[in-house]
């Protein structure tokens, strides 16, 4: 039953991160829109408060998300009673959220699958930095994904 919750969960997964990238990057798009509109004098007079709200924004997308996955977890150990396999579905769910929503917010917004989001967030700006050093981004995404792919596979 684990291997098809884990196979489900990958799914489900992808599935809702499409949903909110997709979500993501018409915001994004909208945002520049507006940015381009107003024109870059105005959007300067604007711009503080406009990141202040963003990063709110951001702050409560992340406990919206974070409460969907610890109820998910929650939900799989009760189907389960395996605290290991439930952890390990949490840190599944983080991990694929780091590939998907970013690609789906690329693709929502036309961009290609090099774009990183604004330098105001924090992950946004570690990217850019390993991206500097000649890091691609995919690798830093992917490899904690494979690590957790597998530790799962063996733990079942």
């Amino acid at each position: 039953m684990e291997f098809h919750l884990f196979l489900s969960s990958i799914l489900f997964w992808i599935l809702y991160y499409y949903f909110e990238g997709s979500h993501d990057g018409a915001f994004a798009l909208e945002t520049k829109l507006m940015r381009e509109k107003l024109g870059a004098d105005k959007f300067k007079e604007i711009e503080d408060d406009f990141i202040k709200h963003e990063l709110d924004w951001h702050w409560y997308d992340s406990l919206e998300k974070a409460l969907v996955k610890i109820i998910f977890a929650v939900l799989i150990y009760f189907i389960t009673e395996n605290f290991l396999f439930a952890f390990q579905m949490i840190l599944l769910a983080v991990g694929i959220r780091s590939v998907a929503h970013d690609f789906f917010v690329a693709r929502a917004m036309g961009k290609g699958l090099n774009h990183i989001g604004p330098d105001f967030l924090w992950w946004d700006r570690f990217l850019r930095k390993m991206k500097s050093k000649g890091i691609n981004q995919y690798v830093i995404k992917l490899i904690p994904n494979l690590i957790i792919v597998f530790w799962i596979l063996w733990s079942l």
